[in-house]
């Protein structure tokens, strides 16, 4: 299962199923076992920068899709090494509200239907 949450929402460290890769810019530091990053699930910074200014989510989702449409080869290359029983956590920073893992949760179950994926 793909769990696609907060870094701050994460199980303690012993008691994660799987490796944890971040979907965001950057990590906390006090976030022990992060994987690797993965930029192309990143939003551009441009665009979290943009909507921290003026909270226009539709700019902000239209900045993040031609950013998926960019790196569209490189996400699915990322999604076909992946199978059913695969279990990771995908972690940004927001606790709560919009955030694009709600993007990224939604275009990993179009590409991939055959992947559980939970968001929270």
């Amino acid at each position: 299962m793909i769990k696609v949450c907060s870094f701050f929402d994460l199980p303690l460290e012993r008691e994660r199923i799987g490796p944890v890769y971040s979907i965001a810019n950057s990590y906390p530091r006090n976030v022990r076992g992060v994987t690797s990053k993965l930029p192309f699930f990143a939003p551009p910074w441009e665009a979290v920068k943009q909507y921290k200014k003026d909270h226009d989510e539709e700019a902000f989702i239209e900045a993040y899709r031609e950013h998926v449409k960019a790196n569209g080869a490189k996400i699915r290359k990322w999604l076909d090494t992946l199978t059913p029983r695969t279990e990771l956590y995908l972690c940004c920073w927001e606790r709560q509200g919009f955030c694009h893992r709600q993007l990224v949760a939604k275009l990993i179950r179009k590409l991939r239907p055959d992947l559980k994926v939970r968001l929270t």
